[in-house]
């Protein structure tokens, strides 16, 4: 009779083994992405409203028709967006092909996050296999299939190399990686005032004149097109998202909705700029307010990370583990300032899910489990929602509007903690990695 126990402890000790090499979890992503991804969208494509890659592909379609992007046609994305919709279209222009062309280009960007999270956790002295672990969860649960519907985990893995390569002393790679996301998905751009305050008080200022200038220069490659044709059409995708109204799904939305639910305020919905929104006079307000609150809770990170590293810089004991503390600090402002816009902002859709999903696992703070486990719940309630139940959601039915509150509160609690940022147990920082190389 076999001794399962004898069986189990063997099989474990093998996965254990195997997951301390990167190409392992390479396998487990292309099973994701390829396997259970694929089969999920097949599955539930009835429920996911306009196919998978449609929007992409009909942009395509329109370019390779010789149509210009905010000149011959409105267009909300900004430029490496589009480049980004091409890349596929180059071999399909028809569903379903072109979709599963498009989860390919994802499964490349996460794969690049594999490789980038290893390295940044070598770099910080902390568990490469727990950090892949959290990260296969982020991306398996908290994002979930969107991830290969929609092209938010490319900008969010164009951070993370921009991070990895800043921290490895990559200057201008750094900045101009930051640019490329910038021009793919705006939220990036909350990273570049925390490169800026580091190479100030590290007193590198031909650094960051050389770094401002690669990432100005990458940034006018991507529009150098549009503006020798018609400079103002690029203004286009800009006041596309300046003039939407409070996203239902948004943190203020949300809990207005949930308000309502309980007969304390009123809303009418509205759909327009290609989402659910709500309107009111208190919506109204926060839709404009926002902006300004997004913009108060990231000075304030940034004035919060310029003493704390000021004050290392200061206080420093050695060399390698100031260098340790110094980079963690900035990865967790940098996971600091990406929960603060996600979370402030007018507008949050169930694909910024996969934001944070790259950067959340290189954390090196006390309930960093816990901020995973919440965060993998938020998922699950966004997978409820969307796709399955947003018909209910836009009719202010009772659970998916609980949910959804439910949802933002988690990441805000979630927020709050990565802010408190309680140093971990001491036995976490210890040795230096070797061959650490000091951003100078």
């Amino acid at each position: 009779m076999p001794n399962f126990s004898h069986i189990l402890k063997k099989i474990c000790e093998r996965l254990s083994k195997h997951a301390q090499k990167t190409p392992f979890w390479v396998i487990i992503h292309i099973v994701l992405f390829l396997g259970v991804f694929l089969l999920w969208t097949h599955v539930f494509w009835d429920y996911l409203g306009p196919s998978p890659g449609a929007v992409e592909k009909n942009i395509v379609l329109l370019i390779m028709d010789g149509q210009i992007p905010y000149v011959d046609f409105e267009c909300e994305y900004p430029p490496v967006a589009l480049l980004l919709f091409i890349i596929p279209g180059l071999f399909f222009r028809a569903l379903p092909e072109y979709y599963i062309a498009f989860t390919v280009e994802m499964l490349l960007f996460d794969l690049l996050a594999v490789f980038l999270i290893a390295f940044i956790a070598k770099r910080i002295n902390i568990s490469k296999v727990k950090a892949l672990i959290s990260y296969t969860l982020l991306i398996a649960i908290a994002a979930g299939p969107i991830v290969t519907h929609r092209y938010d985990l490319a900008p969010a893995v164009m951070t993370l190399a921009a991070v990895a390569a800043f921290l490895a002393g990559k200057n201008k790679t750094a900045w101009g990686v930051l640019a490329l996301g910038v021009m793919a998905k705006i939220f990036p751009i909350v990273v570049a005032p925390l490169f800026v305050i580091w190479l100030l008080i590290k007193g590198q200022y031909m650094r960051l004149f050389k770094g401002i200038a690669a990432f100005t220069g990458v940034v006018l490659l991507t529009i150098i097109p549009w503006l020798i044709m018609d400079a103002g059409s690029l203004s286009s995708f800009l006041t596309y998202h300046m003039d939407r109204g409070l996203h239902a799904e948004s943190t203020y939305g949300s809990f207005i909705i949930l308000g309502q639910h309980f007969g304390w305020t009123s809303v009418e919905w509205d759909f327009s700029f290609g989402s659910f929104n709500i309107t009111s006079g208190l919506a109204d307000n926060l839709a404009d307010a926002s902006f300004y609150i997004m913009g108060l809770a990231l000075i304030f990170a940034y004035a919060l990370f310029t003493y704390q590293l000021r004050k290392q810089e200061i206080t420093k004991l050695g060399t390698d583990d100031t260098q340790i503390a110094q980079e963690t600090l900035l990865v967790r402002y940098v996971v600091i300032s990406v929960l603060a816009f996600l979370l402030f902002n007018k507008v949050f859709s169930a694909q910024y899910m996969a934001w944070f999903c790259p950067l959340i696992p290189l954390l090196n703070i006390r309930f960093k489990n816990l901020i995973v486990a919440l965060l993998l719940i938020a998922g699950i309630f966004t997978i409820y929602i969307y796709p399955f139940n947003y018909l209910e959601f836009e009719y202010y039915e009772s659970l998916p509007v609980l949910l959804m509150a439910s949802r933002n509160l988690l990441l805000i609690i979630v927020f709050l903690l990565v802010f408190w940022g309680k140093k971990p147990r001491e036995k976490n920082i210890q040795e230096s990695s070797a061959n650490i190389v000091v951003p100078t």
